[in-house]
């Protein structure tokens, strides 16, 4: 005889709902602390990509050209003075990098920021075929003027302003 609630459920029914709510949750927090440290690990960036050399020199045009596309794709995120606070970065948990922390700027390559662009990693998507090489190149110009001058020329290749 199975006894059943004031609703008409048996405590089975009930215990059987608890187990499966519980398995549940626990599966969603497995899975999304799998999500977050995956997204929080080192984005590494291949040897041969930190070895790429900027075919386009950094100068007023290209800078502003830079600037136009960062502007248009880059700044919701990446904030206007390149700080990382754009007015959409407070939706991720993978802040957007800094562009203006003069201690990270100087030890990245060209190659390794053309190369994040190009390749993305969530939330940033991937602007291989959203942007030229040059257009994408032109940014990595524009971004370098973000960290003072003096990061620029410790750069391993860097152009000269």
């Amino acid at each position: 005889m199975t006894l059943a609630g004031p609703d008409g459920h048996s405590s089975r029914q009930k215990r059987a709902r608890v187990l499966l709510a519980v398995i549940g949750v626990l599966l969603i927090a497995v899975v999304t602390a799998f999500i977050f440290a995956d997204a929080g690990s080192n984005w590494s960036v291949p040897p041969e990509a930190k070895t790429l050399v900027n075919p386009v020199p950094m100068d007023a045009p290209t800078i502003a050209a830079g600037k136009a596309v960062y502007e248009d794709r880059c700044a919701n995120c990446h904030g206007e003075s390149g700080d990382g606070k754009g007015r959409e970065a407070w939706k991720y948990l993978v802040k957007p990098a800094d562009f203006t922390d003069l201690s990270k700027m100087s030890t990245r390559t060209d190659g390794e920021l053309f190369w994040k662009i190009t390749v993305g990693r969530k939330p940033m998507p991937s602007f291989e075929s959203k942007l030229s090489d040059d257009e994408r190149w032109m940014v990595v110009n524009y971004i370098r003027t973000f960290a003072r001058p003096s990061a620029l020329t410790n750069s391993p290749d860097s152009h000269p302003q």
